[in-house]
Formats: structure tokens, C-alpha cells, sequence
């Protein structure tokens, strides 16, 4: 950072005088590192403000000590530190962050530059790690479409760090003034890029300075979900806890200096608002990928002025779709059409009914949140391995809305409910059927599982092709089998009794599905854990003959 930090010629003089006090005051000990930080670097100081200095020493008995110097009308707070102290610090956070942070914000090095670059690189490096996984923690398959940019990593632990210990409030609120605001980001941008490289291809992926979180490393997060979410929020009240009580240890200092550096904090603490030191929402640095470009998460405007900005000067109509548990709508701008979906927070019986009907079998997603993150994260998926979806237009997350492009087609319902009127199915039925298989057994190659595989839900489109029109429930590693026995026991409730045309369905369904598909999922299909959710809609005799032509199929394929 030093070649970038503008001085004053009266600041370097001061700065030179304080080097030779800290070459003194530590002759007995091997300096790792040394450098200034705080207000005099940043430039915010104010004429009595006091010059800071980091010492790292090797080999440091008393491993944390604050000095205070008087010299030539100078106040200098001279932090020392023990390296192993402090590269534990950098490394785990072991003291709250509470030395660590000293090269998190803007330092001018004079002793060992590269040293502290290099610890500076691994501490943003950490920060990177965790704040990735907050963000796949808070969003689930929301975050597969993250775009983040450097400057969120940034505001974000500022902000959880002034959370957690307030008087820092007035240091970062300073730090981001209008004057000082773009050259500040910037130095603290150069080691975030730095250990953005380091993360490239294992937690990363980068675009220029556009981050995206690794599929893999999305997944292997959310297989731990819960256990981590708690971890994670004991581990920052942990450090939390450090950062007082360190402040409280650092040296020998007497309380007097103690109070008075604390009650000059609380001070200056005092003279801004509360409005003036909130920093910046962090999410202004967040954005998802849609088909038309990227929309920030904080995005506020309604579908209808989205929409007129991606097409303006075009008439715009709105006409409700329906939808049980969501808003849906129809939008048309000119020639082009578009589906929205608002997703209501649901508790209601219908819901509650079923997942204590399939309980042990599948447990749904009731949140909206929660519902438009799977629909959102499991599009963008599938797009990225050349999956038919629809895609993505328009995103608002505060309002839970979403805006998919609308594709011409009939859904599998009324496909379903013609087939199960005929004796035999035609060529284009039978092919339709394997179509059908082939589509989700392709998803489920991936380890995705849709979640909600009602045939109203599947639409074989103009073009021939097969595309799931409901993700909500959707999930990488979710249960592949209950896809099968919701698709092929609830196409069953169409007919009371057995016919031949669900028979051929069944069998060309199953055809298609193995090409890509693992049979086992067709196999766990027709056990008992999924045939007795699905006896409340279809009849016994139907869904014995749909378990016994998979198992039989089966059987058949193994052979």
C-alpha cells in the first residue's frame, strides 16, 4: 500500500522521527514488521490525533503491549505484538481481528514491506472465505447466480466489525468521507484482488473483477447448511468477545491512559449521527445474472418499469395466470411474452397437509425466500450444462418477484389425460412419453431433483422440447425418486382404474429415462415410502400397476 499513500512533507517528517523511536524502543528484539496506520494515513486525522504504529516482533515475551509516546509535541500509540501472535490473529482471528484489522484498512510499512503484504493477502484472503460462505449460507441456490464485485467483501466485514466493536464506528465512517472515499477503496481493493487470485478455481471464479462462487464449493456448503450456520455465528460472537477484551489487555498501560483513549473514542463516536456512520448497504455490491443483464439485489423498481426499461416506447399488458401458492402473471411487451411470479410466504393447510403426509418421504420449502432462491439457483444450473429452462428476465428480491421468459407448448396434463383414454398410444405419443424421461433423467444426471414434478408442471414445447416450468422446490442433491413417483403416481389420479394408455405411458416414460437416469432411482420409486403418499389422490389398483411395471422394468434391465 506505501507507494500509493500521498504525505505531506511535514507528515514524513514526523513519520521519520517516530521510526527511529520504534528502532530504539525495540533494539533487543527482530522487527518481522512494522508499520503506520490509523487516522495519519488516511487522512482524516485531526490536529491532536495520535500517530499509530504496529510493531510485530520475533520472539515477543510478553506478546501484546501498547505504548504511549510524547515526542517533540507528537502522541504516538505504539502497538506490539509477538509474530505468532499476530499471524494467528491474521490466519484464524484469533483475537477478534483486534491486530489483524490494523492492515485491513489503508498502513504505510517501513520495516519488511513484502512481509506485511503477504500477511495482508492471507488475512483478505480469510475474509474472502467467510464471507462466501455467509453469502451461500443467507442465499442457498440463490447464490449460483451471484455476481459479486471486490468492493463487497470490503463494506461487509467493515460492517460487522463496527457491529460488533462500535467504536470503530467513527474510524470506517471517516475512512469512506467523500473526499477520501475512492482512494481508500482503492488500497484496500489491491489485496481483496490479490487473494481473489489465490481463491481462482477453488472457492472463485473471476471475470475481470467480477467474482462468482464455484458450483462446487456452493454445494459442498450447502450439503452442511445448518451445522454451519451455527458455527459461523458463534465464531464471529467469538471474536466479538476477543476484540473488548484484548482492547483491554493490550500492555501494561495504566487505567488512566486506558480510559482516556477509550472515552476519546466514545467521543468522537458521539459527534455523528447514527444515520452518518451506517456504512453503505453491502448489497449494493451484489448482483444476479438474468438473461438481459445483471440486476443488483437491492433492486427496488416494479416488473412494469423494469420491463419498460428493457423495452421502452412498448406497450405493456398484465393479465393474472392464477396460481395457488403464488401470484402469477402474464406480461406481454409488444411481440414478447413474459410469466411473473410473485412468491408468497405459505403456511397454509394445504401445505402443511402434505409435508405431514410425506413426512419422512420429502419435506417442502413454505418461504418465499426461500422458494424464488431454488427457482432462481436451479435455472441458472441448468443453464450452464445446456438444459431447455426458461430463462431468466428480471429479479426483485425484497419483493420476491421474478420474471421468466414464456414458452409456447403444451403442458403434460392434458397429454397425459389423452393417453389415458387410448388403448395404445401413437408413434408421436410413445415418443413424446420417452421425450418425457429423457428430460428428467438428464436433470437428474446433474444430482439435481425438481421437487415438484405434477405434469401440469411440464411442458413439451413448440420446438419438441421438454422443460420443467416449476423449480421452487427444486435442489442440487435433492430426492431424485420422489421425482419419479410424484411424475408418474399423480399422472395415475387422472383415471380410476388401470387402462392400457397409462400402462404404455409408464413403459415409454421409463424408456427414456434410463438412457440417462440411474435405474435405482426407478427402483426406490415404487417402494412403499413413496406409494403411500400418494394413495390420498390415486387409487390402489393404479398406483400397485405403476410400483409393479417400474419394478418389473427393472428387473428386466438388470437382466
Amino acid at each position: 500500500m506505501a507507494t500509493s499513500i500521498k504525505l505531506t512533507q511535514q507528515l514524513k517528517e514526523s513519520l521519520n522521527k517516530l521510526k527511529s523511536v520504534c528502532i530504539e524502543l525495540c533494539k533487543n528484539y527482530e522487527i518481522k514488521g512494522a508499520c503506520f496506520y490509523g487516522s495519519r494515513i488516511c487522512g482524516y486525522a485531526k490536529e491532536n490525533s495520535d500517530y499509530n504504529i504496529l510493531l510485530i516482533l520475533k520472539n515477543y515475551e510478553e506478546g501484546l503491549r501498547c505504548d504511549y509516546k510524547f515526542i517533540d509535541s507528537i502522541n504516538a500509540s505504539i502497538l506490539i505484538v509477538d509474530d505468532e501472535l499476530f499471524e494467528l490473529d491474521v490466519k484464524k482471528g484469533v483475537l477478534g481481528e483486534f491486530i489483524a484489522g490494523r492492515i485491513l484498512t489503508p498502513y504505510l510499512p517501513f520495516i519488511n514491506e513484502m512481509y506485511l503484504y503477504e500477511m495482508e493477502v492471507n488475512l483478505k484472503k480469510r475474509i474472502v472465505e467467510e464471507e462466501i460462505e455467509e453469502l451461500i449460507l443467507e442465499y442457498g441456490e440463490l447464490s449460483r447466480g451471484l455476481i459479486i464485485k471486490p468492493e463487497y467483501f470490503i463494506i461487509s466485514r467493515l460492517k460487522k466489525r463496527a457491529k460488533v466493536y462500535p467504536p470503530l464506528r467513527y474510524n470506517y465512517t471517516n475512512l469512506f468521507r467523500e473526499d477520501l472515499r475512492e482512494e481508500n477503496l482503492s488500497l484496500m481493493k489491491r489485496g481483496f484482488l490479490e487473494a481473489l487470485k489465490l481463491l481462482e478455481n477453488q472457492i472463485v471464479n473471476l471475470n475481470g473483477e467480477n467474482v462468482t462462487i464455484a458450483q462446487n464449493y456452493i454445494d459442498k456448503v450447502l450439503s452442511r447448511k445448518i451445522v454451519k450456520k451455527v458455527v459461523n455465528i458463534a465464531k464471529f460472537s467469538q471474536r466479538a468477545i476477543y476484540s473488548y477484551l484484548i482492547q483491554g489487555r493490550a500492555g501494561r498501560i495504566s487505567l488512566e491512559l486506558m480510559a482516556k483513549e477509550l472515552t476519546s473514542k466514545l467521543i468522537k463516536g458521539l459527534t455523528i449521527s447514527t444515520s452518518k456512520f451506517l456504512l453503505e448497504d453491502p448489497k449494493n455490491y451484489l448482483y444476479l445474472k438474468t438473461e438481459v443483464g445483471l440486476i443488483n439485489l437491492n433492486e427496488s423498481s416494479s416488473i412494469i418499469d423494469a420491463l419498460k426499461d428493457f423495452f421502452p416506447n412498448t406497450p405493456i399488458t398484465v393479465k393474472p395466470l392464477g396460481g395457488v401458492l403464488n401470484e402469477v402473471y402474464l406480461i406481454t411487451a409488444g411481440q414478447k411474452k413474459f410469466v411473473a411470479k410473485k412468491y408468497s410466504d405459505w403456511f397454509g393447510f394445504k401445505w402443511f397437509t402434505l409435508n405431514l403426509v410425506a413426512l419422512g418421504t420429502k419435506v417442502f420449502s413454505l418461504s418465499g425466500k426461500a422458494r424464488l432462491a431454488n427457482e432462481y439457483g436451479i435455472t441458472q444450473l441448468l443453464l450452464t450444462h445446456n438444459i431447455p429452462i426458461q430463462k431468466i428476465i428480471f429479479v426483485n428480491l425484497s419483493k420476491k418477484l421474478l420474471v421468466k421468459e414464456y414458452v409456447e407448448g403444451i403442458v403434460f396434463s392434458e397429454l397425459i389425460k389423452t393417453f389415458l383414454k387410448k388403448d395404445n398410444l401413437s408413434e408421436e405419443e410413445a415418443q413424446a412419453s420417452i421425450k418425457l424421461g429423457e428430460a428428467l433423467g438428464k436433470i437428474h444426471s446433474l444430482n439435481i431433483a425438481i421437487g415438484d414434478t405434477k405434469p401440469e408442471n411440464i411442458l413439451l414445447t413448440n420446438k419438441g422440447e421438454v422443460i420443467p416450468l416449476d423449480l421452487e422446490q427444486s435442489k442440487k442433491g435433492g430426492d431424485l425418486a420422489w421425482d419419479i413417483a410424484e411424475l408418474l403416481y399423480y399422472s395415475g389420479h387422472y383415471c380410476l382404474n388401470v387402462t392400457i394408455g397409462l400402462k404404455k405411458f409408464v413403459e415409454n416414460f421409463i424408456k427414456g429415462y434410463v438412457k440417462f437416469g440411474n435405474s435405482i432411482n426407478l427402483k426406490k420409486a415404487g417402494g412403499l415410502n413413496y406409494t403411500k403418499v400418494f394413495s390420498f389422490w390415486t387409487s390402489a389398483p393404479v398406483i400397485w400397476m405403476i410400483s409393479s411395471i417400474l419394478k418389473k422394468q427393472l428387473n428386466t434391465l438388470e437382466k
